[in-house]
């Protein structure tokens, strides 16, 4: 047995975080596995079901929206139609007491030709404005007929929607489920993911720890070195925008997107997954290093995505929080050397490379 397996077997054994990590840097001079472990990579079936996923997430909340606005125009026409048929019923009202009126005349009961004249130009103008609030009534009905058929054709496109979406979610649970089974654990790894989260406290503590990482420690990316290109994690749409004003008047360095409940999160870059842990009250993070830049992402409810793997923009790498009466939002941080930077460049070439698809 060489001193290398020695130190591993010490590593495996040993759950203090520090400890590990200088035990691993020094398996590392030894030659040893660690960073040599095959890292899970997705298939491109994966990336194309999460694909799937995400244009029925956006037929889904389209289609939401479309009946939102058909409820609101019934809702408004509905009072209207009652107001017009309101109107009808006092013309009709109306319109006996001219009959009436008329009847005296013919008896001869009143003025003759003055009051003929007065008669004719009352049932005149009469039947001109009983016309013209008939039309209306006519028109409002047949626009209330059309937005209930067309309410009802979106809701059958919206239940058959819904359909396909969760087979299709189904899908991607278990052939997530399956490529977690062939995931190779790296316990040095995790252990100084461990050590990280539990040592820094703050993100950009975090950020450094991770630079310090990728220059000599086990997180460095090794794996993939890439142009960075930025996707969307989401099928939403941008709540804030890097360089906004937040709450309290602070700029944000950052970029949100509102997600549908329960949404399928995606790889916005390719790299290797240097961090995938809870982390203070960011609740759930995950960062992925291209050699250059780090891509942040938090606020999923779950992690799929592990340490070490390598993804694809694209790949499946979590889910949003299920049950919310808010749109859950999930943010985006762009950082290299600890610097803050504004993603919308590297997002334009990520369309740029959709449209030429």
């Amino acid at each position: 047995m060489g001193l290398s397996t020695i130190l591993l077997e010490e590593v495996q054994e040993d759950t203090n975080c520090m400890n590990n990590k200088i035990l691993y840097i020094c398996i590392s001079f030894l030659g040893t596995a660690p960073l040599t472990l095959q890292a899970l990579t997705q298939p491109q079936e994966m990336r194309e079901l999460c694909g799937k996923a995400q244009e029925l997430e956006k037929k889904i909340n389209k289609l939401k929206t479309e009946i939102n606005l058909f409820l609101q125009k019934e809702r408004i026409s509905t009072p209207l139609i009652k107001n017009i048929y309101d109107i009808l019923t006092r013309c009709f009202t109306v319109l006996l007491d001219i009959q009436r009126f008329s009847n005296l005349l013919a008896l001869g009961q009143a003025d003759t030709r003055n009051d003929f004249v007065k008669c004719s130009i009352v049932i005149k103008n009469f039947v001109s404005y009983f016309k013209s609030v008939s039309s209306q009534l006519g028109k409002a009905g047949a626009e209330i007929s059309k937005l209930r058929e067309n309410k009802q054709l979106s809701q059958s496109e919206l239940k058959s929607a819904l359909s396909k979406y969760e087979k299709l979610c189904q899908e991607i649970e278990t052939k997530a489920n399956e490529l977690a089974l062939t995931r190779v654990e790296n316990i040095i790894q995790d252990d100084v993911v461990c050590h990280l989260a539990t040592k820094s406290e703050s993100l950009d503590e975090l950020d450094a720890e991770l630079e310090a990482e990728n220059t000599i420690g086990v997180l460095k990316n090794t794996k993939v070195s890439t142009e960075l290109v930025i996707a969307y994690p989401v099928a939403g749409k941008i709540a804030n925008e890097f360089g906004d004003k937040g709450a309290n008047n602070e700029m944000l360095y950052y970029t949100s997107f509102e997600a549908p409940p329960d949404a399928i999160v995606t790889s916005p870059a390719k790299g290797v997954v240097v961090f995938s842990e809870k982390f203070l009250t960011y609740g759930n993070i995950l960062i992925i290093s291209n050699g250059e830049y780090r891509v942040f992402l938090y606020g999923m409810d779950v992690l799929f995505a592990s340490t070490g793997d390598v993804v694809e923009i694209g790949d499946y790498v979590g889910r949003m929080k299920a049950k919310t009466s808010d749109p859950p939002v999930i943010k985006m941080e762009l950082k290299k050397s600890g610097e803050h930077l504004d993603p919308r460049q590297w997002m334009k070439a990520a369309e740029k490379i959709e449209k030429k698809q």
